[in-house]
């Protein structure tokens, strides 16, 4: 959040004077894994629930990797696609794909998977600048 408002950013109290919703989701180290889902599925919904209220231009969810980190199944050399990592790869996976459904109402959205905080910085930075309204949705991942 500093570094946004250090870059020029308004950050606002409610969602009805805001033109984009950032969402950073995060891994709360949770034993139970109901509770460890809050930090990814709970805070999506709520996010979606905030956008479907007031329309927004553009949504960014910033993930880490662990919805592409896990073990491939048994028996398959490389994994292209999902390959979650644990519970909280279940949960991102799940944020991922409800990013989705910002797009079902017409809002530009973006899904920065990456792990490492210096590239989410870089990258978010990246997307700001270079947001292009006709690109309903883009997932965005260092390769």
């Amino acid at each position: 959040m500093e570094h946004l408002q250090s870059n020029g950013w308004t950050v606002v109290d409610t969602n009805k004077k805001a033109e984009l919703m950032v969402v950073e989701t995060f891994d709360n180290q949770d034993v139970n894994s109901l509770e460890r889902l809050k930090s990814t599925v709970e805070l999506m919904r709520n996010a979606l629930d905030e956008i479907e209220q007031h329309q927004l231009q553009s949504f960014i969810v910033i993930t880490d990797s662990s919805s592409v980190s896990g073990n491939p199944r048994q028996g398959l050399q490389t994994h292209d696609g999902a390959c979650p990592n644990g519970v909280h790869g279940f949960g991102t996976l799940t944020a991922e794909t409800l990013a989705r459904k910002a797009v079902q109402i017409g809002i530009c959205t973006r899904v920065l998977r990456i792990a490492e905080d210096d590239e989410k910085i870089r990258n978010l930075d990246k997307t700001l600048d270079s947001l292009d309204f006709s690109v309903s949705y883009k997932l965005i991942q260092p390769v």
